[in-house]
């Protein structure tokens, strides 16, 4: 309904794609990668080992209109989740997933996340939340949040979107 799964598919092949169109090419050397498809793979390392380096965190992940937002599991604490759009597509589809079938939106879903703090945000929906985690990579994903992973307080949705819905 709102997003494609073959979009982030797309993004991750195309470095790949690149690469192979390079070598059917005449009078090109298939052993040397092209700059680009170079690069990506390069940008795809670093970001492993980042990754690797981020603390592992448990929690629930929320998706709906002006929502983005991860509360670790057993605390009262809610951050907004910032990543890039491949990162945080298989969040958002199973969030999606679950929404539509409960036909209503925030559908909690449980999430095992590589992530590091990027400070308190200073302007949109953010501003109102506990800070801005930077998602480095989705370790596991479930559309059950096991009994496990209580959450003290569940986040409100932004004061903008209560406010709509009282009028």
């Amino acid at each position: 309904m709102f997003r494609s799964p073959a979009r982030s598919s797309l993004l991750l092949t195309t470095p790949v794609l690149a690469l192979l169109l390079s070598a059917c090419q005449p009078g090109t050397d298939a052993a040397a990668p092209p700059a680009s498809a170079a690069s990506a793979l390069a940008a795809t390392a670093a970001s492993t080992a980042a990754a690797a380096d981020a603390p592992l965190m448990q929690g629930v992940f929320f998706w709906g209109p002006q929502v983005e937002t991860f509360s670790p599991c057993n605390t009262n604490q809610t951050f907004w989740l910032d990543g890039e759009p491949e990162q945080l597509a298989p969040l958002e589809d199973m969030a999606i997933d679950k929404a539509d079938k409960a036909n209503e939106a925030y559908q909690p879903i449980y999430a095992e996340i590589r992530a590091v703090s990027a400070g308190q945000a200073t302007d949109g929906y953010a501003v109102e939340y506990d800070g801005v985690l930077s998602l480095q990579q989705v370790v596991t994903l479930s559309p059950e949040v096991p009994s496990s992973c209580k959450l003290i307080e569940p986040p409100p949705p932004p004061s903008g979107l209560a406010a709509s819905a009282e009028d």
